[in-house]
């Protein structure tokens, strides 16, 4: 049965006015379309609409570095100031660009992560050939020092997957903590090997067993809690 969408009385499906207060009543099988379907296809237009906001947020930024490297290749050839400066300007330009295309996601997130990576490699190779320095700081220094966050950042990722489905509360803060130890490590073993020639871990070792008792407090608070209170928590911290 249909109903007046005026008063609400039930009327016949082919009654043209309400019988109780005379409402025109709308023809509800006319509005079917050719198919027999009675609501239009929701159609999902975000993706387009992000892509065209990324495209164009790409192409200004574009247009910007590339005036920049026109400018500072015209100074650089017809006006006699400081040619390092000009290089390491451009540089930094090219690196910014390279930065925001990866960051705005045109690739798959592994590739967007590796073309940053790469980018910071290839940008500091830049700033250490211009520099004519004598030491050898990019091999000892950036490039595993690069790496390092590289692959930290990949676990983090990878913990991340496959822990996110459990509780955020808990787990995204055991994520960084571990993230932290394994950096921690990392550089000082970094810094150990250039600057004693030995693998000698000192402050790294502090921040891994003050981070490894977080993590078992963490954990433990969190399994020996009431389940009441624990779905307090995930309500007041929105997670």
């Amino acid at each position: 049965m249909a109903y007046c969408p005026k008063c609400g009385v039930e009327v016949e499906r082919d009654t043209k006015n309400c019988p109780l207060c005379d409402c025109p009543l709308p023809d509800v099988d006319e509005i079917q379309d050719p198919q027999g379907h009675k609501y239009p296809q929701a159609i999902n237009t975000y993706h387009e609409d992000h892509l065209g906001k990324k495209n164009k947020a790409i192409f200004s930024i574009g247009i910007i570095v590339l005036s920049l490297l026109v400018i500072l290749g015209v100074v650089y050839l017809v006006y006699p100031w400081n040619h390092a400066l000009i290089k390491y300007i451009a540089v930094a330009d090219l690196t910014v660009f390279a930065v925001v295309f990866f960051s705005l996601g045109y690739l798959k997130p592994r590739y967007n992560f590796l073309g940053a990576y790469l980018t910071a490699l290839v940008a500091t190779l830049c700033i250490y050939l211009i520099s004519g320095s004598q030491n050898s700081w990019y091999f000892n220094y950036a490039v595993p020092i690069a790496t390092l966050i590289y692959f930290d950042i990949s676990i983090f990722m990878f913990v991340f997957k496959h822990t996110r489905h459990r509780s955020q509360l808990i787990y995204i803060p055991t994520n960084l903590i571990l993230f932290a130890i394994v950096f921690a490590i990392g550089l000082d073993s970094i810094i150990s090997l250039n600057f004693w020639g030995i693998l000698h871990l000192t402050w790294s070792l502090i921040v891994a067993v003050s981070g490894i008792c977080i993590i078992a407090l963490l954990q433990g608070i969190y399994h020996r809690i009431p389940e009441k209170t624990r779905i307090m928590l995930k309500k007041k911290m929105h997670v």
